[in-house]
């Protein structure tokens, strides 16, 4: 069962943080203060650090304390229940409406849809050893979301059964996707480009991708199907760091 509260107790912080700048900017800053710091530990890249402390700097300590707590309420959420939370706060504060026309599936339409997909899934994982899942469209990820919780209730476990490559050609909807995603504890290269034109201008890949070894997995499957997995080629390289190195948390 979704959880309301946290959503209202999240627009209420998002609303304070600063009256001055409206709450589409201010959620786009959370998104990307929420990005990097929990992508940046996978990466030797001065983008990352650099866009960071370029979108934090436009805030004092207290505006950056209230992102944080924003960042709890959805770690909280997802927790407690997985679901599209950040796709729910887009959608509650209306920037569907007033940013590009975009209105998400809802939630329960979206388990509907993962449920008569996935038929036979748990087979297809023990003959195939794992599935890859394509979303060339994710929105905030609630069709993917929800086919991991399709494979939880079929046994099998998302982190080592499924991977995902997940397209948007909006930045907030990239960033909504791979948070959630990360969160989740769901390996998926989140790419922001146009499926269509097949033109890919940024990709990160979530904490479990590294962790779990999904680039050896992959090249596998690969070289023993003799077909690519994945469709685009990564803006960021891959290039996981040996030390620990991470930004702090807001």
């Amino acid at each position: 069962m979704i959880n309301q509260d946290y959503v209202k107790e999240f627009n209420k912080l998002l609303q304070s943080v600063d009256v001055s700048k409206n709450k589409l900017t201010l959620y786009s800053d959370f998104l990307t203060l929420a990005i990097c710091s929990i992508s940046q530990p996978f990466y030797r890249s001065e983008e990352i650090e650099e866009k960071y402390l370029s979108t934090a700097k436009g805030y004092n300590n207290d505006q950056i304390n209230s992102f944080a707590k924003m960042f709890a309420l959805v770690v909280e959420a997802l927790e407690e229940y997985p679901h599209d939370f950040l796709g729910n706060c887009f959608q509650s504060n209306e920037f569907g409406s007033d940013y590009k026309g975009q209105f998400f599936t809802p939630y329960h339409i979206c388990q509907l849809m993962a449920k008569i997909q996935f038929v036979g899934v748990k087979e297809i994982i023990q003959e195939k050893g794992f599935i890859t899942v394509s979303e060339p469209c994710v929105g905030a990820g609630g069709m993917i979301i929800s086919s991991r919780e399709i494979l939880i209730q079929e046994g099998c476990n998302p982190s080592t059964d499924m991977f995902v490559e997940a397209i948007d050609i909006d930045e907030i909807c990239f960033k909504m996707a791979y948070i959630q995603f990360s969160l989740l504890g769901i390996p998926a290269r989140v790419i922001r480009g146009n499926t269509l034109s097949m033109q890919f201008y940024e990709t990160l890949y979530t904490p479990l991708y590294f962790i779990n070894g999904w680039h050896y997995k992959l090249n596998r499957k690969e070289k023993a199907e003799n077909t690519p997995l994945i469709t685009a080629n990564p803006v960021i390289k891959i290039q996981p760091i040996n030390k620990a190195s991470q930004l702090s948390l807001f």
